[in-house]
Protein backbone atom coordinates (compact mmCIF):
# COMPACT_ATOMS: atom_id res chain seq x y z
CA UNK A 1 0.00 0.00 0.00
CA UNK A 2 1.38 3.60 -1.02
CA UNK A 3 1.63 5.54 1.99
CA UNK A 4 0.60 8.70 0.07
CA UNK A 5 -2.36 9.68 -2.15
CA UNK A 6 -1.74 12.73 -3.98
CA UNK A 7 -5.58 13.95 -4.77
CA UNK A 8 -5.87 16.05 -8.21
CA UNK A 9 -9.60 17.14 -8.48
CA UNK A 10 -10.31 17.92 -12.29
CA UNK A 11 -13.05 19.59 -14.63
CA UNK A 12 -11.96 20.13 -18.72
CA UNK A 13 -8.24 20.67 -17.79
CA UNK A 14 -6.43 18.41 -20.07
CA UNK A 15 -4.68 21.20 -21.75
CA UNK A 16 -3.01 21.59 -19.02
CA UNK A 17 -2.76 18.69 -16.50
CA UNK A 18 0.35 17.02 -18.30
CA UNK A 19 2.36 19.33 -16.09
CA UNK A 20 1.23 17.95 -12.97
CA UNK A 21 1.82 14.29 -14.60
CA UNK A 22 5.36 14.77 -15.46
CA UNK A 23 6.48 16.79 -11.94
CA UNK A 24 4.80 13.33 -10.12
CA UNK A 25 6.40 10.71 -12.91
CA UNK A 26 10.03 12.26 -11.91
CA UNK A 27 9.91 12.11 -8.12
CA UNK A 28 12.67 9.92 -6.56
CA UNK A 29 10.08 7.86 -4.07
CA UNK A 30 6.93 6.82 -6.06
CA UNK A 31 5.76 5.25 -2.65
CA UNK A 32 2.10 7.47 -3.37
CA UNK A 33 -0.63 7.52 -5.56
CA UNK A 34 -2.27 10.28 -7.76
CA UNK A 35 -5.87 9.71 -7.31
CA UNK A 36 -7.49 11.79 -9.78
CA UNK A 37 -11.23 12.72 -9.61
CA UNK A 38 -12.91 13.98 -13.04
CA UNK A 39 -15.84 16.64 -12.32
CA UNK A 40 -17.83 15.71 -14.95
CA UNK A 41 -14.77 17.01 -18.01
CA UNK A 42 -16.31 17.18 -21.33
CA UNK A 43 -13.27 17.39 -22.79
CA UNK A 44 -10.60 14.47 -23.06
CA UNK A 45 -9.43 13.97 -20.30
CA UNK A 46 -10.43 10.20 -19.89
CA UNK A 47 -8.63 9.27 -22.70
CA UNK A 48 -5.56 11.38 -21.45
CA UNK A 49 -5.53 9.76 -18.09
CA UNK A 50 -6.04 6.14 -19.74
CA UNK A 51 -3.11 6.36 -21.66
CA UNK A 52 -0.93 7.36 -18.62
CA UNK A 53 -2.37 4.76 -16.55
CA UNK A 54 -1.25 2.37 -19.63
CA UNK A 55 2.24 3.80 -19.42
CA UNK A 56 2.58 2.72 -16.42
CA UNK A 57 4.96 5.26 -14.82
CA UNK A 58 3.06 5.96 -11.81
CA UNK A 59 0.15 4.58 -9.53
CA UNK A 60 -2.98 6.32 -11.07
CA UNK A 61 -6.33 5.75 -9.95
CA UNK A 62 -8.94 7.75 -11.79
CA UNK A 63 -12.59 8.41 -10.69
CA UNK A 64 -15.16 10.27 -12.77
CA UNK A 65 -18.60 12.01 -11.08
CA UNK A 66 -21.41 14.45 -12.60
CA UNK A 67 -20.38 18.10 -11.80
CA UNK A 68 -21.00 18.69 -8.62
CA UNK A 69 -17.91 21.16 -7.51
CA UNK A 70 -14.58 20.36 -6.35
CA UNK A 71 -15.53 19.76 -2.82
CA UNK A 72 -17.70 16.87 -3.52
CA UNK A 73 -14.71 15.54 -5.55
CA UNK A 74 -12.72 15.59 -2.03
CA UNK A 75 -15.41 13.91 -0.23
CA UNK A 76 -15.15 10.85 -3.13
CA UNK A 77 -11.32 10.96 -2.62
CA UNK A 78 -11.21 10.80 1.01
CA UNK A 79 -13.25 7.72 1.08
CA UNK A 80 -11.66 6.30 -2.41
CA UNK A 81 -8.11 6.73 -0.84
CA UNK A 82 -6.06 3.98 0.28
CA UNK A 83 -2.78 5.79 1.51
CA UNK A 84 -1.92 7.01 5.45
CA UNK A 85 -1.57 10.70 4.01
CA UNK A 86 -3.24 12.75 1.76
CA UNK A 87 -2.72 15.67 0.02
CA UNK A 88 -4.53 17.52 -2.79
CA UNK A 89 -2.56 19.10 -5.78
CA UNK A 90 -5.10 21.17 -8.42
CA UNK A 91 -4.72 20.31 -11.72
CA UNK A 92 -3.19 23.70 -13.00
CA UNK A 93 -0.55 23.05 -9.76
CA UNK A 94 2.43 20.61 -10.16
CA UNK A 95 5.08 19.42 -7.82
CA UNK A 96 7.70 21.83 -7.76
CA UNK A 97 10.94 19.84 -7.36
CA UNK A 98 12.00 15.55 -7.60
CA UNK A 99 11.69 15.11 -3.96
CA UNK A 100 8.72 16.60 -2.47
CA UNK A 101 7.15 13.24 -1.82
CA UNK A 102 10.59 11.86 -0.07
CA UNK A 103 11.00 15.14 1.60
CA UNK A 104 7.23 15.03 3.07
CA UNK A 105 7.67 11.16 4.29
CA UNK A 106 10.70 11.89 6.07
CA UNK A 107 9.31 15.11 7.93
CA UNK A 108 6.16 13.65 8.78
CA UNK A 109 8.09 10.61 9.86
CA UNK A 110 10.52 12.53 12.19
CA UNK A 111 8.55 15.03 13.40
CA UNK A 112 4.76 12.74 13.52
CA UNK A 113 5.21 12.52 17.77
CA UNK A 114 6.57 15.92 18.47
CA UNK A 115 3.68 17.92 18.07
CA UNK A 116 0.24 17.34 20.46
CA UNK A 117 -2.15 14.93 18.58
CA UNK A 118 -0.70 15.84 15.57
CA UNK A 119 -2.83 15.00 12.31
CA UNK A 120 -0.45 16.67 9.47
CA UNK A 121 1.52 19.44 8.45
CA UNK A 122 1.05 22.56 6.20
CA UNK A 123 3.56 22.89 3.78
CA UNK A 124 3.98 25.84 1.07
CA UNK A 125 3.24 26.67 -2.46
CA UNK A 126 5.13 29.61 -4.82
CA UNK A 127 4.06 31.18 -8.04
CA UNK A 128 5.73 29.84 -10.83
CA UNK A 129 7.58 32.84 -11.00
CA UNK A 130 9.02 32.69 -7.79
CA UNK A 131 6.80 35.25 -5.68
CA UNK A 132 5.00 33.69 -2.66
CA UNK A 133 1.26 33.29 -3.23
CA UNK A 134 0.52 32.68 0.10
CA UNK A 135 -1.45 30.00 0.15
CA UNK A 136 -0.60 26.98 2.38
CA UNK A 137 -0.61 22.70 0.85
CA UNK A 138 -1.81 20.65 3.60
CA UNK A 139 -0.61 17.15 4.06
CA UNK A 140 -3.44 15.37 6.24
CA UNK A 141 -3.73 11.41 8.22
CA UNK A 142 -6.63 10.24 5.87
CA UNK A 143 -8.43 9.09 8.60
CA UNK A 144 -8.51 12.71 10.08
CA UNK A 145 -9.92 13.38 6.90
CA UNK A 146 -12.97 11.38 6.64
CA UNK A 147 -14.19 13.14 9.93
CA UNK A 148 -14.30 16.29 8.55
CA UNK A 149 -16.47 15.98 5.23
CA UNK A 150 -17.46 18.89 3.43
CA UNK A 151 -21.15 19.31 3.12
CA UNK A 152 -23.39 19.80 0.40
CA UNK A 153 -25.68 22.58 -0.19
CA UNK A 154 -28.61 22.43 -3.09
CA UNK A 155 -27.45 24.20 -6.08
CA UNK A 156 -23.87 25.39 -5.14
CA UNK A 157 -20.46 23.83 -5.87
CA UNK A 158 -17.97 25.39 -3.72
CA UNK A 159 -17.10 25.35 0.08
CA UNK A 160 -13.57 27.38 0.94
CA UNK A 161 -10.98 24.99 2.02
CA UNK A 162 -11.01 26.95 5.11
CA UNK A 163 -14.25 25.75 6.48
CA UNK A 164 -12.50 22.33 7.15
CA UNK A 165 -9.30 23.18 8.40
CA UNK A 166 -10.91 25.60 11.17
CA UNK A 167 -12.70 22.78 12.46
CA UNK A 168 -9.44 20.32 12.38
CA UNK A 169 -6.88 22.87 14.70
CA UNK A 170 -10.00 22.71 16.87
CA UNK A 171 -9.26 18.78 17.63
CA UNK A 172 -5.72 18.56 16.29
CA UNK A 173 -2.55 20.53 15.89
CA UNK A 174 -0.75 20.81 11.89
CA UNK A 175 2.96 20.77 12.17
CA UNK A 176 4.77 23.27 9.65
CA UNK A 177 7.20 22.12 6.95
CA UNK A 178 8.64 25.41 6.06
CA UNK A 179 9.15 24.38 2.39
CA UNK A 180 7.68 24.90 -0.89
CA UNK A 181 5.66 21.87 -2.21
CA UNK A 182 3.34 22.93 -5.03
CA UNK A 183 4.34 25.41 -8.05
CA UNK A 184 0.65 27.22 -8.96
CA UNK A 185 -0.50 29.82 -11.66
CA UNK A 186 -3.87 31.41 -11.53
CA UNK A 187 -5.71 30.41 -14.47
CA UNK A 188 -8.59 32.22 -16.30
CA UNK A 189 -10.66 29.03 -15.56
CA UNK A 190 -9.53 28.63 -11.73
CA UNK A 191 -11.15 30.05 -8.92
CA UNK A 192 -8.84 32.26 -7.62
CA UNK A 193 -8.85 33.74 -10.62
CA UNK A 194 -12.54 34.13 -11.13
CA UNK A 195 -13.49 34.38 -6.68
CA UNK A 196 -16.24 36.79 -6.86
CA UNK A 197 -18.41 34.88 -9.27
CA UNK A 198 -17.59 31.73 -7.00
CA UNK A 199 -18.48 33.64 -3.93
CA UNK A 200 -21.79 34.78 -5.54
CA UNK A 201 -22.67 31.88 -7.33
CA UNK A 202 -22.11 29.72 -4.02
CA UNK A 203 -23.77 31.88 -1.22
CA UNK A 204 -24.69 29.16 1.26
CA UNK A 205 -21.39 27.65 1.65
CA UNK A 206 -20.19 30.83 1.99
CA UNK A 207 -23.20 32.29 4.64
CA UNK A 208 -22.00 28.62 6.72
CA UNK A 209 -18.24 29.52 6.32
CA UNK A 210 -19.01 33.03 7.75
CA UNK A 211 -21.49 31.76 10.45
CA UNK A 212 -18.97 29.58 11.69
CA UNK A 213 -16.09 32.08 12.12
CA UNK A 214 -18.36 33.82 14.30
CA UNK A 215 -19.22 30.87 16.67
CA UNK A 216 -15.48 30.26 16.73
CA UNK A 217 -14.77 33.46 17.22
CA UNK A 218 -11.89 33.32 14.72
CA UNK A 219 -9.93 36.88 13.97
CA UNK A 220 -12.09 39.50 12.48
CA UNK A 221 -15.71 37.68 13.32
CA UNK A 222 -17.48 40.71 13.40
CA UNK A 223 -16.55 41.28 10.15
CA UNK A 224 -18.08 37.50 9.21
CA UNK A 225 -21.50 38.30 11.37
CA UNK A 226 -21.97 41.31 8.82
CA UNK A 227 -21.12 39.20 5.64
CA UNK A 228 -23.91 36.38 7.38
CA UNK A 229 -26.44 38.72 7.41
CA UNK A 230 -25.51 39.84 3.80
CA UNK A 231 -25.56 36.88 2.28
CA UNK A 232 -28.65 35.60 4.20
CA UNK A 233 -30.69 38.29 2.77
CA UNK A 234 -29.01 36.81 -0.78
CA UNK A 235 -30.36 33.25 0.03
CA UNK A 236 -33.95 35.08 1.49
CA UNK A 237 -33.16 33.59 4.52
CA UNK A 238 -35.79 36.09 6.87
CA UNK A 239 -35.04 33.58 9.42
CA UNK A 240 -31.37 34.20 9.74
CA UNK A 241 -31.52 34.57 13.50
CA UNK A 242 -32.35 31.33 14.77
CA UNK A 243 -29.19 29.56 12.71
CA UNK A 244 -26.81 32.22 13.62
CA UNK A 245 -23.97 31.77 16.34
CA UNK A 246 -24.30 34.82 17.84
CA UNK A 247 -27.82 36.35 17.71
CA UNK A 248 -26.70 39.54 19.81
CA UNK A 249 -23.89 40.26 17.31
CA UNK A 250 -26.21 39.33 14.02
CA UNK A 251 -28.96 41.84 15.21
CA UNK A 252 -25.86 44.31 15.82
CA UNK A 253 -24.40 43.51 12.25
CA UNK A 254 -28.18 43.72 10.33
CA UNK A 255 -27.53 47.48 8.95
CA UNK A 256 -23.86 47.04 7.85
CA UNK A 257 -25.24 43.40 6.44
CA UNK A 258 -28.22 45.25 4.62
CA UNK A 259 -25.44 47.91 2.86
CA UNK A 260 -23.23 45.02 2.34
CA UNK A 261 -25.97 43.22 0.23
CA UNK A 262 -26.45 46.11 -1.82
CA UNK A 263 -23.02 46.95 -2.05
CA UNK A 264 -22.33 43.07 -3.67
CA UNK A 265 -25.05 43.88 -6.12
CA UNK A 266 -23.39 46.52 -7.35
CA UNK A 267 -20.45 44.71 -7.67
CA UNK A 268 -22.15 41.76 -8.99
CA UNK A 269 -23.00 43.92 -11.91
CA UNK A 270 -20.20 45.27 -12.64
CA UNK A 271 -18.80 41.36 -13.02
Amino acid sequence: MKRLTLFTPTYNRAYILSQLYESLCVQTCQDFEWLIVDDGSTDNTKELVDGWVEEQRIAIRYFYQENAGKMMAHNKAVCEAKAELFMCVDSDDKLCSETVVKDCLDFWDCNKTSGKNACGFMAFKRMSNERDTGEKAYIFLRHVLEKYPFPYFMGEKFVTDVYIYDQIVRDYEILEFPYDVQECKYNNDGYSYNYMKVLFDNPQGFRAYHNQCVRFRKKGYWKSAVCYVALSIRVKDWRMLSTAANVPLTILSLPLGVVKYFYDNYRLSRL
